[in-house]
């Protein structure tokens, strides 16, 4: 199989997009269930969503996963 690149996206506490990105080996759907946790939101407010996702303490906001890196 060939190396697909992912790339997780993060707000930080400024408000800025940071994006991390490696190479997995598996699909990507896998490596997602696999590796972010899907928690609830105890604080519900009228704009926040029910759950967050959260990978090495990070909440993640999106990723994007394809043989090439982003632009």
């Amino acid at each position: 199989m060939k190396p697909i690149i992912i790339t997780l996206l993060y707000l930080t506490f400024g408000n800025e997009i940071k994006m991390e990105t490696f190479e997995i080996n598996t699909t990507c759907d896998s490596w997602f269930h696999t590796n972010v946790a899907q928690i609830e939101n105890k604080k519900k407010t009228l704009f926040s969503g029910r759950t967050y996702h959260v990978y090495k303490d990070k909440k993640v906001i999106g990723y994007i996963c394809a043989d090439e890196p982003p632009q």
